[in-house]
């Protein structure tokens, strides 16, 4: 049977994990990612394992195709051909700017192929290019590492900042921290360099620095920003009640952010005042932009709203994916297995838009990350016996963008879109008064009471 009716086949059955293959072909094609490796790796070398072959067992983890890593090696082991302790050492020596690299030269390979999918997506406030930005502190690892091995505390190998484009709903950058306990806001200057012009920046309150407001205006970008109470700000006027939106009034005022060097940012200041108190008891929200008039301070309250989809990206990578694999104990091994989830999530984004393109947006919209997952990673290992990676390689690493959109477009017309539907929960209901004083119930004795 030729390469081609195979494809087709596995196409026909799991439609979404023959385009997630197709995908993963594409951005992590072995040369690019060996190319990437060597132009941005410092102290580490190739030698005998290749930094695509790393990556590659590390996905089948993070798909949870293999439970462990462990598990992955031993099964692979023949192609690698290389010792289990040098495969881990390769891991724990993993350099960080490799790591971003790898998010960032995939994200832009898959932002290209979205374009061709999608050429007319609408931004988030017309005329400018969204990004949300957050941070994601790595769950403790296993104390596996000898130092740790004492210690009280658990072991974080590290956070990262992530950057979303809502739009497309793709994770652009990710700026990775060896130090699990440093703030987000100590990788805020390198942030920086990434600053352009038409930017608009949507950040929490721990963003809320005079450095990061006054850079970002200095670069012709624009911000919406929530205050946090340390923030110096100087008011101007009183505040103008501006109606409701959603979750409460509205009010506006103008006020300055001044610097050290006594240079003051012109900001608005729009405030909600909410119905109803958030869980940690604040009745308020102050938000800062540089925005300009035009764009109604309703419009900027409900933009800022939309911050919450980059914290569903992070539930859903972890719900649906291993990002965060916790017997990797060394930072650049931890940090590396979180990037390759986000680049998964990125695939599985693109799946969503060419779902979008093909069956609508009101059936994309009630797709669920979780059931494609699961496609994946059950059908990872059966469908590697007959077609292999090097198979998938063969026929879609090389394929420019426009060749592979239509690929998936084709795809895409097999999926029946009720196999992945979500399945909303329905209000959440308090938990009921426990009864009883022994340890044990008998189910059946419970269960014979029930028509009495």
């Amino acid at each position: 049977m030729l390469l081609e009716e195979l494809i087709d086949r596995f196409a026909e059955k799991a439609p979404v994990a023959a385009m997630a293959r197709a995908l993963l072909a594409h951005v992590l094609a072995a040369e690019e990612l060996d190319r990437l490796f060597r132009e941005h790796s410092q102290r580490q070398f190739e030698n005998e394992l290749l930094f695509s072959s790393v990556v590659e067992l590390l996905s089948l983890v993070v798909t949870k195709s293999h439970k462990s890593l462990h598990a992955a090696y031993r099964v692979h082991h023949a192609e690698l051909n290389v010792s289990l302790t040098a495969f881990y050492d390769k891991l724990a020596g993993m350099e960080l700017p490799v790591i971003r690299a790898l998010v960032k030269e995939t994200a832009g390979r898959m932002q290209r192929l979205a374009e061709q999918l999608e050429p007319q997506r609408p931004s988030l406030i017309a005329g400018y290019k969204v990004r949300i930005v957050d941070g994601s502190h790595l769950a403790a690892s296993h104390r596996r590492i000898k130092e740790t091995r004492n210690q009280r505390g658990a072991p974080l190998p590290g956070h990262s900042l992530v950057i979303l484009d809502p739009a497309r709903q793709l994770i652009l950058d990710m700026l990775p921290c060896a130090d699990g306990h440093a703030q987000e806001r100590t990788l805020l200057p390198e942030l920086a360099y990434e600053l352009q012009p038409g930017q608009l920046w949507i950040c929490d309150r721990n963003f809320s620095t005079v450095m990061w407001l006054h850079k970002i205006a200095a670069s012709s970008a624009a911000f919406i920003i929530r205050r946090h109470g340390n923030m110096p700000l100087e008011l101007e006027g009183s505040a103008r009640p501006l109606g409701r939106v959603e979750t409460g009034q509205l009010f506006e005022q103008i006020g300055y952010v001044p610097d050290s060097s006594g240079n003051r940012l012109r900001v608005r200041v729009i405030r909600i005042i909410l119905d109803t108190p958030t869980e940690s008891g604040e009745d308020e929200i102050v938000l800062l932009t540089n925005l300009p008039q035009e764009i109604e301070a309703g419009v900027v309250a409900n933009a800022y709203r939309k911050r919450w989809t980059i914290e569903a990206a992070f539930g859903e990578i972890t719900l649906s994916l291993r990002g965060e694999i916790d017997t990797l104990g060394y930072p650049g091994a931890a940090l590396l297995g979180y990037a390759i989830a986000l680049l998964i999530y990125n695939v599985l984004s693109t799946v969503k838009t060419t779902i979008r393109v093909v069956h609508g947006t009101e059936t994309a919209e009630q797709m669920s990350t979780y059931y494609f997952a699961d496609e994946i990673s059950s059908t990872w290992r059966g469908i590697d016996i007959f077609l292999p990676q090097d198979a998938w390689r063969k026929r879609f690493a090389e394929c420019d963008a426009p060749t592979l959109a239509e690929r998936l477009r084709a795809m895409a017309t097999r999926i029946r879109p009720q196999r992945y539907c979500k399945n909303p929960r329905g209000t959440k209901k308090p938990p009921p008064q426990r009864i009883g004083k022994g340890p044990h119930v008998s189910t059946a004795k419970l269960l014979s009471k029930r028509n009495e």
